[in-house]
Protein backbone atom coordinates (compact mmCIF):
# COMPACT_ATOMS: atom_id res chain seq x y z
CA UNK A 1 0.00 0.00 0.00
CA UNK A 2 1.41 3.68 -0.98
CA UNK A 3 1.08 5.89 2.18
CA UNK A 4 -0.46 9.52 1.33
CA UNK A 5 -0.73 12.61 3.27
CA UNK A 6 -4.14 12.40 3.18
CA UNK A 7 -7.44 9.88 3.10
CA UNK A 8 -10.92 11.54 2.63
CA UNK A 9 -13.43 9.18 3.54
CA UNK A 10 -16.71 7.69 3.82
CA UNK A 11 -18.07 10.98 1.23
CA UNK A 12 -20.67 11.41 -1.35
CA UNK A 13 -18.39 12.83 -3.73
CA UNK A 14 -18.90 14.72 -6.56
CA UNK A 15 -15.98 15.22 -8.47
CA UNK A 16 -17.19 18.08 -11.13
CA UNK A 17 -16.17 15.75 -13.91
CA UNK A 18 -18.52 14.98 -16.22
CA UNK A 19 -17.22 12.10 -17.16
CA UNK A 20 -17.06 10.45 -13.82
CA UNK A 21 -18.89 12.57 -12.36
CA UNK A 22 -19.95 11.06 -8.65
CA UNK A 23 -18.74 8.05 -5.60
CA UNK A 24 -20.94 7.09 -3.44
CA UNK A 25 -19.54 6.33 -0.89
CA UNK A 26 -15.99 7.72 -2.24
CA UNK A 27 -12.71 8.11 -1.26
CA UNK A 28 -10.06 10.64 -2.21
CA UNK A 29 -6.44 10.37 -1.61
CA UNK A 30 -4.21 13.54 -1.68
CA UNK A 31 -0.08 14.31 -1.62
CA UNK A 32 1.78 16.94 -1.99
CA UNK A 33 -1.05 19.32 -2.31
CA UNK A 34 -2.39 17.51 -5.47
CA UNK A 35 -5.34 14.79 -5.85
CA UNK A 36 -3.59 11.75 -6.07
CA UNK A 37 -6.61 9.36 -6.89
CA UNK A 38 -10.14 9.34 -6.27
CA UNK A 39 -12.82 6.70 -6.44
CA UNK A 40 -14.64 3.85 -4.76
CA UNK A 41 -13.73 4.14 -0.87
CA UNK A 42 -13.11 0.07 -1.12
CA UNK A 43 -10.58 0.81 -3.92
CA UNK A 44 -9.00 3.69 -2.72
CA UNK A 45 -8.68 1.39 0.65
CA UNK A 46 -7.37 -1.16 -0.53
CA UNK A 47 -4.49 0.56 -2.53
CA UNK A 48 -3.49 3.61 -0.27
CA UNK A 49 -2.82 4.44 3.49
CA UNK A 50 -2.40 7.81 5.15
CA UNK A 51 -1.00 10.12 7.92
CA UNK A 52 -4.35 11.35 8.05
CA UNK A 53 -7.61 10.33 7.93
CA UNK A 54 -11.07 12.42 7.42
CA UNK A 55 -14.22 10.91 7.47
CA UNK A 56 -16.70 13.04 5.74
CA UNK A 57 -19.39 11.05 7.55
CA UNK A 58 -21.44 10.59 4.51
CA UNK A 59 -21.94 14.42 3.76
CA UNK A 60 -21.33 15.88 0.30
CA UNK A 61 -17.51 16.30 -0.56
CA UNK A 62 -16.95 19.01 -3.47
CA UNK A 63 -14.31 20.79 -5.48
CA UNK A 64 -14.22 24.14 -3.85
CA UNK A 65 -16.32 26.50 -5.67
CA UNK A 66 -15.04 29.59 -7.45
CA UNK A 67 -16.17 33.04 -7.03
CA UNK A 68 -15.86 34.53 -10.71
CA UNK A 69 -17.13 38.21 -10.14
CA UNK A 70 -16.75 39.78 -6.63
CA UNK A 71 -16.12 43.45 -5.12
CA UNK A 72 -14.10 43.23 -1.88
CA UNK A 73 -15.30 46.41 -0.66
CA UNK A 74 -19.08 45.50 -0.68
CA UNK A 75 -18.76 42.44 1.63
CA UNK A 76 -18.38 44.38 4.74
CA UNK A 77 -21.55 46.55 3.85
CA UNK A 78 -23.93 43.82 3.30
CA UNK A 79 -27.33 44.99 3.72
CA UNK A 80 -26.26 48.98 4.41
CA UNK A 81 -28.56 51.67 3.78
CA UNK A 82 -27.47 52.67 0.38
CA UNK A 83 -27.39 52.03 -2.97
CA UNK A 84 -24.27 49.90 -4.75
CA UNK A 85 -24.74 51.93 -7.67
CA UNK A 86 -24.48 55.65 -6.39
CA UNK A 87 -23.95 58.41 -4.09
CA UNK A 88 -26.37 59.49 -1.46
CA UNK A 89 -27.35 62.78 0.61
CA UNK A 90 -25.39 60.89 3.27
CA UNK A 91 -21.66 61.37 3.85
CA UNK A 92 -21.47 57.27 4.28
CA UNK A 93 -22.03 56.25 1.27
CA UNK A 94 -20.66 52.90 -0.76
CA UNK A 95 -18.78 55.49 -3.16
CA UNK A 96 -16.96 57.10 -0.44
CA UNK A 97 -16.41 54.22 1.69
CA UNK A 98 -14.65 52.43 -1.24
CA UNK A 99 -12.57 55.26 -2.05
CA UNK A 100 -11.25 55.81 1.45
CA UNK A 101 -9.88 52.40 2.42
CA UNK A 102 -5.71 52.08 3.80
CA UNK A 103 -3.74 48.65 4.35
CA UNK A 104 -5.10 48.00 7.24
CA UNK A 105 -9.15 48.42 6.17
CA UNK A 106 -8.52 46.34 3.64
CA UNK A 107 -6.36 43.67 5.64
CA UNK A 108 -9.53 43.13 8.11
CA UNK A 109 -11.89 43.05 5.18
CA UNK A 110 -10.05 40.61 3.02
CA UNK A 111 -9.78 37.95 6.22
CA UNK A 112 -13.70 38.48 6.88
CA UNK A 113 -14.62 37.80 3.30
CA UNK A 114 -12.23 34.78 3.07
CA UNK A 115 -14.05 33.35 5.83
CA UNK A 116 -17.74 34.31 4.49
CA UNK A 117 -16.35 32.72 1.37
CA UNK A 118 -14.75 29.47 2.97
CA UNK A 119 -18.36 28.83 4.93
CA UNK A 120 -20.00 28.62 1.42
CA UNK A 121 -17.53 26.13 -0.20
CA UNK A 122 -15.75 28.88 -2.21
CA UNK A 123 -11.84 28.45 -2.08
CA UNK A 124 -10.82 30.82 -4.47
CA UNK A 125 -11.45 34.89 -4.29
CA UNK A 126 -11.86 36.56 -7.95
CA UNK A 127 -11.76 40.54 -7.00
CA UNK A 128 -12.96 42.21 -9.64
CA UNK A 129 -10.59 45.31 -10.07
CA UNK A 130 -11.87 47.60 -7.34
CA UNK A 131 -8.97 46.83 -4.44
CA UNK A 132 -6.48 49.42 -4.10
CA UNK A 133 -4.11 48.21 -1.61
CA UNK A 134 -3.42 44.78 -3.58
CA UNK A 135 -0.12 43.55 -1.45
CA UNK A 136 -2.47 43.83 1.63
CA UNK A 137 -5.39 41.37 -0.16
CA UNK A 138 -2.62 39.29 -1.01
CA UNK A 139 -0.99 38.95 1.93
CA UNK A 140 -3.86 38.71 4.43
CA UNK A 141 -5.39 35.88 1.88
CA UNK A 142 -2.33 34.14 1.54
CA UNK A 143 -2.47 33.79 5.81
CA UNK A 144 -5.99 32.76 5.78
CA UNK A 145 -4.89 30.00 3.33
CA UNK A 146 -7.44 30.98 0.76
CA UNK A 147 -6.64 31.68 -3.33
CA UNK A 148 -7.77 34.92 -4.87
CA UNK A 149 -7.14 36.85 -7.63
CA UNK A 150 -6.62 40.37 -8.04
CA UNK A 151 -5.60 43.42 -10.96
CA UNK A 152 -5.11 47.08 -10.98
CA UNK A 153 -7.92 48.55 -9.41
CA UNK A 154 -10.24 51.01 -11.18
CA UNK A 155 -8.62 50.21 -14.36
CA UNK A 156 -9.85 52.92 -17.20
CA UNK A 157 -8.26 56.03 -19.11
CA UNK A 158 -11.71 58.05 -20.14
CA UNK A 159 -13.75 59.02 -17.30
CA UNK A 160 -16.04 61.16 -19.53
CA UNK A 161 -18.91 58.45 -18.34
CA UNK A 162 -19.06 59.65 -14.88
CA UNK A 163 -21.87 61.32 -14.44
CA UNK A 164 -23.29 57.84 -14.69
CA UNK A 165 -22.23 56.64 -11.99
CA UNK A 166 -21.58 59.49 -9.41
CA UNK A 167 -18.19 58.40 -8.80
CA UNK A 168 -16.46 60.76 -6.17
CA UNK A 169 -13.26 63.06 -6.52
CA UNK A 170 -11.74 61.27 -4.30
CA UNK A 171 -12.05 57.40 -5.95
CA UNK A 172 -11.17 60.19 -9.49
CA UNK A 173 -7.94 61.10 -7.76
CA UNK A 174 -6.38 57.75 -6.64
CA UNK A 175 -7.64 56.20 -9.84
CA UNK A 176 -7.54 58.81 -12.15
CA UNK A 177 -7.93 58.22 -16.30
CA UNK A 178 -4.46 57.08 -17.36
CA UNK A 179 -3.48 54.17 -19.69
CA UNK A 180 0.15 53.85 -18.12
CA UNK A 181 -1.09 53.57 -14.78
CA UNK A 182 -3.40 50.68 -15.64
CA UNK A 183 -0.97 48.75 -17.64
CA UNK A 184 2.25 49.21 -15.11
CA UNK A 185 -0.37 48.06 -12.14
CA UNK A 186 -1.32 45.16 -13.85
CA UNK A 187 2.52 44.57 -14.54
CA UNK A 188 2.42 44.86 -11.12
CA UNK A 189 0.08 42.24 -10.08
CA UNK A 190 1.25 39.70 -12.61
CA UNK A 191 4.75 39.57 -11.27
CA UNK A 192 2.61 37.34 -8.72
CA UNK A 193 2.54 34.73 -11.33
CA UNK A 194 6.28 34.04 -11.53
CA UNK A 195 5.59 31.98 -7.84
CA UNK A 196 3.79 28.95 -9.34
CA UNK A 197 2.36 28.06 -6.00
CA UNK A 198 1.26 31.03 -5.31
CA UNK A 199 -1.86 31.47 -3.50
CA UNK A 200 -2.88 34.95 -4.89
CA UNK A 201 -2.29 35.78 -8.77
CA UNK A 202 -2.55 38.24 -11.20
CA UNK A 203 -4.67 39.32 -14.31
CA UNK A 204 -5.33 41.50 -16.54
CA UNK A 205 -8.51 43.29 -15.76
CA UNK A 206 -10.34 46.54 -16.95
CA UNK A 207 -13.36 48.14 -15.69
CA UNK A 208 -14.60 48.24 -19.02
CA UNK A 209 -17.68 49.11 -21.45
CA UNK A 210 -17.32 53.15 -21.86
CA UNK A 211 -14.37 53.65 -19.25
CA UNK A 212 -11.36 52.43 -21.61
CA UNK A 213 -10.49 53.38 -25.02
CA UNK A 214 -9.37 51.12 -27.78
CA UNK A 215 -6.20 51.57 -27.36
CA UNK A 216 -6.28 50.78 -23.94
CA UNK A 217 -8.10 47.60 -24.19
CA UNK A 218 -5.69 46.34 -27.57
CA UNK A 219 -2.52 46.70 -25.00
CA UNK A 220 -4.32 45.05 -22.09
CA UNK A 221 -4.97 42.34 -24.57
CA UNK A 222 -1.77 42.16 -25.88
CA UNK A 223 -0.14 42.01 -22.33
CA UNK A 224 -2.17 39.12 -20.89
CA UNK A 225 -1.45 37.24 -24.24
CA UNK A 226 2.63 37.78 -23.81
CA UNK A 227 1.72 37.05 -19.96
CA UNK A 228 -0.40 34.10 -20.59
CA UNK A 229 -2.69 35.08 -18.05
CA UNK A 230 -6.53 36.34 -19.01
CA UNK A 231 -8.14 39.30 -20.07
CA UNK A 232 -10.96 40.82 -18.11
CA UNK A 233 -13.40 43.13 -18.14
CA UNK A 234 -17.27 44.42 -17.20
CA UNK A 235 -19.07 44.63 -20.58
CA UNK A 236 -22.53 44.58 -21.87
CA UNK A 237 -24.04 45.15 -18.79
CA UNK A 238 -27.44 47.17 -18.85
CA UNK A 239 -29.19 49.70 -21.74
CA UNK A 240 -27.62 53.12 -20.58
CA UNK A 241 -23.87 51.78 -20.58
CA UNK A 242 -24.22 49.64 -23.89
CA UNK A 243 -25.52 52.93 -25.48
CA UNK A 244 -23.44 55.01 -24.15
CA UNK A 245 -20.45 52.93 -25.69
CA UNK A 246 -21.50 53.16 -29.17
CA UNK A 247 -21.63 56.56 -28.98
CA UNK A 248 -18.38 56.80 -28.23
CA UNK A 249 -16.70 54.13 -30.23
CA UNK A 250 -19.49 53.04 -32.95
CA UNK A 251 -20.17 49.70 -31.45
CA UNK A 252 -20.12 47.82 -28.18
CA UNK A 253 -20.18 44.54 -26.44
CA UNK A 254 -19.49 41.66 -28.09
CA UNK A 255 -19.01 43.02 -31.40
CA UNK A 256 -16.40 45.87 -29.99
CA UNK A 257 -14.67 43.17 -28.29
CA UNK A 258 -14.31 41.32 -31.49
CA UNK A 259 -12.68 44.57 -33.69
CA UNK A 260 -10.65 45.22 -30.73
CA UNK A 261 -9.08 41.22 -30.52
CA UNK A 262 -10.42 41.01 -27.16
CA UNK A 263 -12.65 38.40 -28.22
CA UNK A 264 -11.08 34.89 -27.82
CA UNK A 265 -10.33 31.47 -25.11
CA UNK A 266 -8.27 33.92 -22.83
CA UNK A 267 -11.02 36.73 -22.46
CA UNK A 268 -13.55 36.21 -20.03
CA UNK A 269 -16.45 39.16 -19.58
CA UNK A 270 -18.64 39.43 -17.13
CA UNK A 271 -22.35 40.71 -17.33
CA UNK A 272 -22.86 40.04 -20.95
CA UNK A 273 -26.91 40.79 -20.37
CA UNK A 274 -27.04 43.50 -23.64
CA UNK A 275 -26.85 40.39 -26.45
CA UNK A 276 -28.66 39.67 -29.90
CA UNK A 277 -27.81 36.95 -31.86
CA UNK A 278 -24.87 38.13 -33.78
CA UNK A 279 -23.02 38.61 -30.20
CA UNK A 280 -24.29 34.95 -29.62
CA UNK A 281 -22.58 33.42 -33.09
CA UNK A 282 -19.37 35.82 -32.11
CA UNK A 283 -19.39 34.45 -29.02
CA UNK A 284 -19.88 30.86 -30.12
CA UNK A 285 -17.01 30.89 -32.60
CA UNK A 286 -14.54 32.76 -30.56
CA UNK A 287 -15.33 30.75 -27.33
CA UNK A 288 -14.39 33.71 -24.38
CA UNK A 289 -15.73 33.28 -21.18
CA UNK A 290 -18.41 34.73 -19.64
CA UNK A 291 -19.03 35.41 -15.99
CA UNK A 292 -22.64 35.41 -15.40
CA UNK A 293 -24.51 37.54 -12.65
CA UNK A 294 -27.99 36.73 -12.74
CA UNK A 295 -28.92 38.29 -8.98
CA UNK A 296 -27.82 41.58 -10.83
CA UNK A 297 -29.83 41.03 -13.93
CA UNK A 298 -33.24 40.35 -11.88
CA UNK A 299 -32.20 42.71 -9.57
CA UNK A 300 -31.62 45.97 -11.94
CA UNK A 301 -34.55 44.60 -14.42
CA UNK A 302 -32.17 44.08 -16.75
CA UNK A 303 -33.36 40.11 -17.32
CA UNK A 304 -35.82 40.31 -18.49
CA UNK A 305 -36.91 42.21 -20.13
CA UNK A 306 -34.03 42.29 -22.25
CA UNK A 307 -33.41 38.21 -23.25
CA UNK A 308 -31.57 35.85 -21.36
CA UNK A 309 -28.92 34.50 -23.77
CA UNK A 310 -27.16 32.06 -21.19
CA UNK A 311 -28.39 28.67 -21.55
CA UNK A 312 -28.32 28.81 -24.71
CA UNK A 313 -24.70 29.57 -24.85
CA UNK A 314 -23.81 26.95 -22.20
CA UNK A 315 -25.94 24.28 -24.07
CA UNK A 316 -24.07 25.14 -27.02
CA UNK A 317 -20.49 24.86 -25.69
CA UNK A 318 -19.78 28.27 -24.40
CA UNK A 319 -17.53 28.96 -20.88
CA UNK A 320 -20.38 30.31 -18.20
CA UNK A 321 -19.18 30.80 -14.72
CA UNK A 322 -21.58 32.57 -11.81
CA UNK A 323 -20.54 36.01 -10.14
CA UNK A 324 -22.70 37.66 -7.35
CA UNK A 325 -20.91 40.98 -7.73
CA UNK A 326 -23.16 43.44 -5.54
CA UNK A 327 -22.25 41.99 -2.00
CA UNK A 328 -24.07 45.04 -0.45
CA UNK A 329 -27.46 43.37 -1.88
CA UNK A 330 -26.90 39.64 -2.57
CA UNK A 331 -25.55 37.60 -0.17
CA UNK A 332 -22.48 35.31 -1.01
CA UNK A 333 -23.19 31.59 -2.49
CA UNK A 334 -27.13 32.74 -4.27
CA UNK A 335 -25.74 33.12 -7.77
CA UNK A 336 -26.79 29.61 -8.76
CA UNK A 337 -30.28 29.36 -7.25
CA UNK A 338 -31.15 32.36 -8.88
CA UNK A 339 -29.22 31.20 -12.40
CA UNK A 340 -31.81 28.40 -12.05
CA UNK A 341 -34.97 30.69 -11.27
CA UNK A 342 -33.66 32.90 -13.98
CA UNK A 343 -33.61 30.50 -16.99
CA UNK A 344 -36.81 28.99 -16.16
CA UNK A 345 -38.58 32.12 -15.50
CA UNK A 346 -37.55 33.11 -19.33
CA UNK A 347 -38.55 29.66 -20.34
CA UNK A 348 -35.32 28.46 -21.30
CA UNK A 349 -34.38 26.49 -18.10
CA UNK A 350 -31.38 25.05 -17.27
CA UNK A 351 -30.55 21.35 -16.08
CA UNK A 352 -30.61 21.43 -12.49
CA UNK A 353 -26.91 20.45 -12.21
CA UNK A 354 -25.74 22.97 -14.34
CA UNK A 355 -25.12 25.81 -11.45
CA UNK A 356 -22.82 23.22 -9.79
CA UNK A 357 -20.11 22.70 -13.04
CA UNK A 358 -20.59 26.79 -14.08
CA UNK A 359 -18.98 27.08 -9.99
CA UNK A 360 -16.73 24.45 -10.46
CA UNK A 361 -15.24 23.69 -13.97
CA UNK A 362 -16.41 26.21 -15.71
CA UNK A 363 -15.34 29.16 -13.15
CA UNK A 364 -11.69 27.95 -13.33
CA UNK A 365 -11.27 27.85 -16.98
CA UNK A 366 -12.50 31.13 -16.65
CA UNK A 367 -9.98 32.37 -14.38
CA UNK A 368 -6.99 30.81 -16.27
CA UNK A 369 -7.11 28.08 -13.91
CA UNK A 370 -8.81 25.05 -15.39
CA UNK A 371 -5.92 23.06 -15.72
CA UNK A 372 -5.18 22.95 -12.23
CA UNK A 373 -8.41 23.53 -10.31
CA UNK A 374 -12.54 23.22 -11.01
CA UNK A 375 -12.66 19.04 -10.43
CA UNK A 376 -11.53 16.60 -8.18
CA UNK A 377 -9.25 14.98 -11.21
CA UNK A 378 -5.67 13.32 -10.15
CA UNK A 379 -2.72 15.91 -10.87
CA UNK A 380 -5.23 18.81 -10.11
CA UNK A 381 -5.32 20.79 -6.88
CA UNK A 382 -6.41 19.09 -3.73
CA UNK A 383 -8.68 21.82 -3.06
CA UNK A 384 -11.86 20.34 -1.34
CA UNK A 385 -15.15 20.98 0.28
CA UNK A 386 -16.59 18.41 2.95
CA UNK A 387 -20.44 19.47 4.07
CA UNK A 388 -21.50 19.02 7.09
CA UNK A 389 -25.02 16.84 6.64
CA UNK A 390 -27.60 17.89 9.16
CA UNK A 391 -30.34 17.04 8.20
CA UNK A 392 -32.65 15.17 5.30
CA UNK A 393 -32.45 17.79 2.51
CA UNK A 394 -28.63 18.08 2.83
CA UNK A 395 -28.36 14.63 1.51
CA UNK A 396 -28.56 13.70 -1.78
CA UNK A 397 -30.50 10.58 -3.10
CA UNK A 398 -30.61 9.46 -6.37
CA UNK A 399 -28.16 12.33 -7.40
CA UNK A 400 -24.88 11.78 -9.51
CA UNK A 401 -24.52 15.03 -11.45
CA UNK A 402 -24.39 17.42 -8.71
CA UNK A 403 -28.19 18.86 -8.42
CA UNK A 404 -28.24 19.10 -4.35
CA UNK A 405 -25.04 21.33 -5.08
CA UNK A 406 -27.07 23.56 -7.51
CA UNK A 407 -30.00 24.10 -5.24
CA UNK A 408 -29.08 24.55 -1.74
CA UNK A 409 -24.78 24.65 -1.46
CA UNK A 410 -25.34 27.85 -0.15
CA UNK A 411 -27.38 26.43 2.91
CA UNK A 412 -25.76 23.45 3.62
CA UNK A 413 -23.34 24.18 6.52
CA UNK A 414 -19.55 23.73 5.48
CA UNK A 415 -17.17 21.66 7.81
CA UNK A 416 -13.61 21.03 6.24
CA UNK A 417 -12.24 23.13 3.66
CA UNK A 418 -8.77 21.82 2.39
CA UNK A 419 -6.95 24.25 -0.18
CA UNK A 420 -3.63 22.89 -1.88
CA UNK A 421 -4.49 19.71 0.49
CA UNK A 422 -4.12 21.45 3.59
CA UNK A 423 -7.04 21.50 6.31
CA UNK A 424 -8.04 25.77 5.70
CA UNK A 425 -11.31 25.13 7.90
CA UNK A 426 -12.14 22.19 9.71
CA UNK A 427 -15.78 21.95 12.24
CA UNK A 428 -16.73 25.25 10.03
CA UNK A 429 -13.48 27.16 11.56
CA UNK A 430 -10.58 28.69 10.39
CA UNK A 431 -7.54 26.66 11.65
CA UNK A 432 -4.97 29.20 9.74
CA UNK A 433 -6.21 32.38 11.99
CA UNK A 434 -8.49 33.44 14.93
CA UNK A 435 -11.90 33.81 12.65
CA UNK A 436 -13.27 35.93 15.93
CA UNK A 437 -10.65 38.28 15.84
CA UNK A 438 -11.47 38.84 12.24
CA UNK A 439 -14.76 39.56 12.46
CA UNK A 440 -13.98 41.86 15.18
CA UNK A 441 -11.24 43.74 13.32
CA UNK A 442 -13.42 44.12 10.22
CA UNK A 443 -16.35 45.61 12.21
CA UNK A 444 -13.58 47.92 14.22
CA UNK A 445 -11.92 49.60 10.87
CA UNK A 446 -16.13 49.36 9.26
CA UNK A 447 -17.37 51.43 12.29
CA UNK A 448 -13.93 53.84 12.32
CA UNK A 449 -14.07 54.84 8.47
CA UNK A 450 -17.63 55.19 8.71
CA UNK A 451 -17.05 57.80 11.63
CA UNK A 452 -14.08 59.26 9.81
CA UNK A 453 -16.27 59.98 6.28
CA UNK A 454 -19.14 61.43 8.84
CA UNK A 455 -16.99 63.67 10.59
Amino acid sequence: MKTVDTLIINGDIFTGDKSQPHYRPGAVAISDGVVLAIGREQEILSAYDATRKIDAHGGLVHPGFIETHIHSTGMAYHGAPFSPQSATASKVNYQSMKAATDPEITAAYAAAAACTMLQRGFTLYFEAGTVFETDAFAETLTKCGVRGMVTAPWAWDDMSFDTLDGLNETLMRRAPADARRVIDQCKYELARNKDDNALVRGYVGLQGSAGGTDELVREAVRLATDSNAIFWQHQAFEPEWDALERRKFGDAGTVRMHRLGALGPNTTLAHMNMLDEQDVELILAMKPGLSWCPNNAMGYQITPPHKCWFPHLYRNGASVSLGVDTIIVHPMGIAGLMSLYLSRMVGDALNPSDPFYMQTIDAARNVGLGDRLGSLAVGKRADVVIREARDITHYSWRDDTGILLSLSSSMIPVDTVLIDGKVIMEKGRLTTMDQDEILAEAVRQRDLLAHRLSA
